[in-house]
């Protein structure tokens, strides 16, 4: 059983639109390009990524809590054990995407669930991948002085 469907994901995705579209209209006030740099757009998207899948998870799995420190797991589900990592990400420019993950941290913990939202550069399409139990062998390992 997966504690995570197609209905949560809508619902969250939908959440995290409507953020977007406040995050956009603050922007065009103060006159700065949103899409001028769209790692950084996605970093500010983080944080409500996790907060609204959160919160979709919350509604089989009430006890479900998003910490959002440094340092902590994306979400964490107590009642089955399970950990999410939440990543965001929209496609490079070679046309390539990116799905990384801290490979000290998972190396530590062994294995991890690992949600990603791809997203296209007006966040109007999105495609919304779950892993299960990734370990470090299924990513390539970092460059030197990378994490």
């Amino acid at each position: 059983m997966s504690y995570l469907d197609r209905n949560m994901a809508i619902s969250a995705i939908k959440k995290m639109k409507n953020f977007h579209e406040s995050l956009m209209t603050v922007h065009d006030l103060h006159g700065i390009d949103f899409f001028a740099d769209l790692g950084r757009r996605n970093i500010l998207m983080s944080r409500p990524q996790e907060t609204f899948f959160c919160e979709a998870i919350k509604t089989k799995f009430p006890q479900t809590v998003s910490d959002g420190r440094t340092g902590q797991p994306d979400i964490v589900i107590p009642s089955i054990g399970r950990e999410l990592e939440c990543k965001i990400t929209t496609k490079r420019k070679g046309g390539s995407w990116s799905f990384q993950a801290d490979y000290a941290t998972l190396e530590k913990k062994g294995s991890c669930d690992f949600l990603y939202v791809c997203c296209d550069e007006k966040f109007e399409n999105f495609g919304v991948f779950f892993f299960d139990n990734l370990t470090v062998e299924d990513f390539k390992p970092p460059a030197p002085g990378s994490r």
